[in-house]
């Protein structure tokens, strides 16, 4: 087997006319170029990096391609433990591509990228479209397309000199669905979004979707903190109670804010059967507001689909940590009035804040010119109730809002009063390298993370000897190196026969932050909303073992609660140049490994560490280590490096 298949696919066939030299040449590319890159290198590290990755061979029957497959895949889950059972389900990923096409890195054709402002808007709306796409040569402008019941419309939108785009699409006077599509600047590609374009009608009941998932979020509070009562102090029980009574009346303050805001819907849409038409900077605030309440929604949702597990353990450790991931639900509503709830509903009370990329004629100063004659002065007493509520939850809540104080009493309090806990730093960084047969390196990446480190035990129960821990390393990747070279690669030397040339345009790495957020989580709101807010987010599940008598800590890593999503990968984008002298715009997608299977190996061999004791007699134990896979004349080569400083509070 090869150490590596990397292939790019033909990437054109001579249109009839050209020169015969041309299509003969044409003919003998698509013939030796045949081949795909594929990346096995994931499930590789999954298995601990221990053994040399090994890839398939260039296979040219697409149906023995599938079944040898198939087979692989039989073969890696039959030869890994469990652990690697449940890491191969979701590999290192390519951005925006399906599961099933997680390791396929064949070349795509074209570039381009497609984002709105909301994915919902009403009649007479705004919606900002932008994007990105590749700007060479004449390739200088995307297309831009929407369809739906007002017809379909199409536009040229000009590239800035950074290959970026932004325009603005009025919503039309026809609600339904309606598809925004752009086309790359060499039209060889495409991004689609739908958006739905709502009546001024269907505000009557806009809210009862956050009025249900705020209800919901209440419960699954309520239902932590009675597991955690059973094994509490009548004192701590009490003071545990006073916290969910004060949730309640939060809670009680946000579903009063989503009544009024029902009602005033109720009368916005009565004021629509009138059917003057309503100015467009009116509606883009009431889109604003709705855009708001969906994505709420939305994010509510997702956190419930994440926190959807069960305890480590059924120790009052573990019910505490449950009680901290459902505090977090509730920021998700608070996010919702301190980012521009109240500003919305100010403008639409005074009719302010008119979009100057539409210039639209309606001033509040001047009066309201035809056919813009919606009855402005009616909308500030029917959303009057709806300010006063946005302001005085803004005010009563600043911005830790709902159960902040409630996940401090369980962080704080509880946990540091029933359960044993160590805490510290942690990080960890990886380099790859990929050379080919004469040893030069065509592609290398590395990446750098910090993260958080707990461990928890329950005190009544672990009182020496040996005690058993749980506990999460939480963190984020703050890093990320790229490399590549793709015309160095053998198999691309191979197939191209030193016709094609690659010519980069640019790579893009993934997003990260400069510290874990974890650290940063002053509030304690968990797991689960840091992971919602930042892609290069990691949680993994770790045991550990404290041998109390031979001042010995052992950590074991046991599975990612999340790890690095799909938008965690490098690409590129590049110029495909062959015999006719055309440059063919392509983008390629580099697959990262995750962070469990990287740390787990290093963790694996390197897991035991002393126990001494601080300045104020607290035990710490710190340790570090490095695990070399391979060298400068090896195909692949590994560095993988992890720190930790960790004390019991």
């Amino acid at each position: 087997m090869k150490p590596l298949l990397i292939s790019l696919f033909s990437f054109f066939v001579l249109q009839t006319g050209h020169a015969q030299i041309f299509k003969k040449l044409g003919d003998k590319i698509k013939r030796d170029a045949e081949w795909r890159i594929r990346s096995k290198a994931d499930q590789q590290v999954s298995r601990g990096i221990d053994t040399v990755i090994a890839l398939p061979k260039k296979i040219k029957d697409k149906k023995k391609e599938k079944a040898n497959s198939a087979k692989e895949a039989a073969a890696e889950i039959t030869n890994s433990n469990s652990a690697t059972k449940t890491e191969n389900k979701n590999p290192a990923g390519n951005i925006k591509t399906a599961a099933a096409d997680e390791n396929d890195m064949t070349p795509k054709d074209g570039f381009v990228t497609l984002t709105l402002s909301a994915n919902s808007v009403f009649t007479g709306g705004i919606i900002t479209v932008s994007g990105e796409s590749a700007k060479v040569k004449n390739f200088t402008q995307v297309e831009i397309s929407v369809s739906g019941p007002s017809g379909k419309n199409v536009k040229q939108i000009a590239l800035a000199a950074d290959g970026k785009y932004t325009t603005a699409w009025i919503a039309a006077d026809k609600p339904g669905e309606y598809i925004i599509t752009v086309k790359s600047s060499d039209k060889k590609a495409q991004q689609s979004a739908k958006i739905i374009v709502y009546p001024l009608l269907n505000m009557s009941n806009w809210c009862d979707d956050n009025i249900a998932e705020l209800n919901k979020a209440y419960d699954k509070l309520k239902t932590s903190a009675d597991k955690v009562k059973d094994g509490i102090s009548s004192k701590d029980k009490a003071e545990l109670d006073k916290k969910i009574a004060a949730v309640k009346e939060q809670v009680e303050e946000v579903l009063k804010l989503f009544k009024h805001l029902n009602t005033a819907g109720k009368e916005t849409a009565q004021l629509a059967k009138s059917g003057k038409r309503i100015p467009r900077n009116l509606s883009g605030n009431l889109s604003a507001l709705n855009n708001n309440l969906t994505e709420q929604s939305a994010q509510i949702k997702a956190l419930e689909k994440i926190a959807d597990h069960e305890p480590q353990d059924n120790s009052i450790c573990e019910y505490i940590v449950m009680l901290n991931e459902a505090c977090a639900a509730f920021q998700t509503f608070t996010n919702f009035w301190s980012r521009s709830i109240s500003t919305i509903i100010i403008n639409i009370t005074t009719d302010k804040a008119v979009p100057q990329t539409v210039g639209d004629i309606n001033t509040a100063a001047g009066g309201i010119e035809a056919p813009y004659d919606f009855p402005l002065k009616e909308l500030t007493k029917v959303y009057a109730s709806s300010k006063v509520d946005a302001e005085a939850l803004t005010s009563k809540l600043g911005k830790a809002g709902i159960a902040a104080d409630l996940a401090q009493f369980a962080l704080d309090i509880l946990l540091k009063t029933y359960c044993g806990v160590f805490k510290g730093s942690f990080t960890h960084d990886y380099t790859v390298e990929f050379r080919n047969g004469k040893g030069e390196n065509w592609w290398t990446y590395g990446v750098e993370t910090k993260a958080v480190v707990y461990l928890r035990y329950p005190k009544d129960k672990n009182k020496g000897g040996i005690i058993k821990m749980k506990g999460n390393i939480e963190g984020n990747g703050t890093k990320f190196s790229f490399f590549e070279d793709l015309e160095k690669n053998d198999e691309f030397q191979d197939g191209s026969k030193g016709k094609i040339e690659i010519v980069p345009i640019k790579a893009y790495t993934p997003f990260s932050v400069s510290v874990a957020t974890s650290e940063k989580d002053v509030m304690g709101f968990g797991a689960i909303a840091r992971g919602l807010a930042t892609p290069a987010y990691f949680n993994i599940v770790i045991d550990a073992e404290y041998d109390v008598d031979a001042k010995k800590i052992k950590i074991f890593l046991t599975r990612p609660l999340i790890d690095f999503s799909l938008t965690v990968a490098n690409q590129l984008v590049f110029l495909l140049v062959g015999g006719d002298l055309l440059p063919y715009v392509k983008r390629l997608t580099f697959p990262i490994h995750k962070v469990f299977s990287t740390l787990g190996s290093v963790v694996r061999d390197h897991n035991e560490f002393d126990v001494t004791k601080d300045a104020k007699g607290n035990p710490v134990f710190t340790g570090k280590a490095n695990k070399h896979l391979g060298n400068k004349a090896a195909s692949i080569e590994h560095d993988l490096n992890f720190t930790l400083d960790v004390k019991k509070e």
